[in-house]
């Protein structure tokens, strides 16, 4: 006769135990992932692999790219329409920049004096009745608003433009694995590369914020900013000189960067260092922090409007690159054929 312990597990949870002995997930494990999706990851990194279509990544890239023109148009109309109201206050006589907030009286109070909006005489109704005394106020609450304007739509284009850094790390992570399988004997890694890439864009928007608070010298700041632009730049060069090299159907002799990219591309790379150099967050940091009086505010103003038009012609131009990439890896793989790699006896 078999003996059961008196203090023993209840039949279901046995069942339990028994079915998933490791049912307990630590929070390091829930973070960084278990053991078993680790190993899973490590068979699908040597796996072979073939030719993969950069379709379905195109067609997101094509809506974001869509999107941010959209807003480019936005944000180009809003900052003409600010200009034109800026200008419509030094023809009344303002030469002060009002403030933002109300609520900082000193501000209100200097710029009230600035502009002789203190003598207003309180006892006069008809005056009240008139609005004069509330002058100020509505210089400072029309900046306020046209400046809340600019910022809604620069924001949601920052988002636009943080949501199409994955779709673009997709295509050209796979564009880099595609050019070995249409026979490119090629050393560049596409993990490496697209890490690359990434951690050159996270250098640039943290130089380009704490800019200001590491000096007030401009030629500094322009440095700092300079410097991660440049280095986010010759990343990409390599990674698009190598998916042109393997992605073209001819057989390019002299590796020359006047041979090897296409005009599409050479258009490209210039308005992109220009927009890391020329967009509203470098426009705020070089030209627009040292505005003492409303008409430099009006020149950073135009500026603002003119940077929205060069990164509306960079999403246009974007987006005729990541065609031309896709058009050049399809063709080839029809006209050369394709081969399977595995990254174990990749030589």
């Amino acid at each position: 006769m078999k003996n059961n312990k008196k203090f023993q597990k209840p039949s279901s949870l046995k069942k339990l135990s028994v079915k998933n002995e490791n049912n307990q997930v630590s929070l390091i494990t829930r973070i960084f992932g278990s053991k078993k999706e680790l190993e899973n990851a490590r068979e699908n990194f040597f796996k072979k692999y073939s030719f993969e279509t950069n379709i379905n990544p195109l067609r997101i890239i094509t809506f974001l790219l869509f999107l941010s023109f959209i807003l480019c148009i936005f944000i180009f109309l809003v900052e003409r329409n600010n200009e034109n109201t800026y200008r419509e206050w030094v023809y009344d006589g303002i030469e002060s920049i009002p403030p933002l907030d109300t609520l900082n009286f000193e501000s209100v109070i200097e710029f009230s004096k600035n502009e002789n909006f203190l003598t207003c005489n309180s006892k006069d109704p008809i005056k009240l009745l008139e609005g004069i005394c509330d002058q100020s106020l509505f210089y400072i609450n029309e900046m306020n608003s046209t400046q809340s304007n600019s910022q809604i739509i620069f924001i949601i284009q920052f988002i636009i433009l943080f949501l199409l850094f994955f779709p673009l790390g997709t295509f050209f992570h796979r564009a880099i694995r595609n050019i070995k399988t249409l026979k490119y004997q090629t050393n560049i890694s596409a993990e490496k590369s697209i890490i690359w890439i990434y951690f050159g864009i996270f250098l640039y928007f943290l130089f380009t914020f704490i800019s200001r608070w590491l000096t007030s010298n401009d030629t500094i700041i322009f440095i700092i900013i300079f410097l991660p632009s440049s280095f986010l730049s010759f990343r990409i060069y390599r990674v698009l000189k190598e998916i042109y090299l393997g992605s073209s159907i001819l057989e390019i002799s002299n590796k020359s960067l006047l041979s090897i990219f296409s005009n599409k591309l050479k258009i490209w790379f210039l308005i992109f260092f220009s927009c890391c150099m020329f967009n509203p967050s470098t426009i705020t940091r070089l030209w627009g922090y040292n505005a003492q009086n409303l008409s430099e505010f009006i020149d950073v103003t135009r500026l603002m409007y003119i940077s929205s038009a060069l990164l509306g012609i960079l999403c246009v131009v974007t987006l005729l690159l990541v065609v031309e990439i896709y058009k050049m890896q399809e063709i080839k793989k029809i006209k050369k054929g394709s081969i399977e790699i595995d990254p174990l006896n990749d030589d």
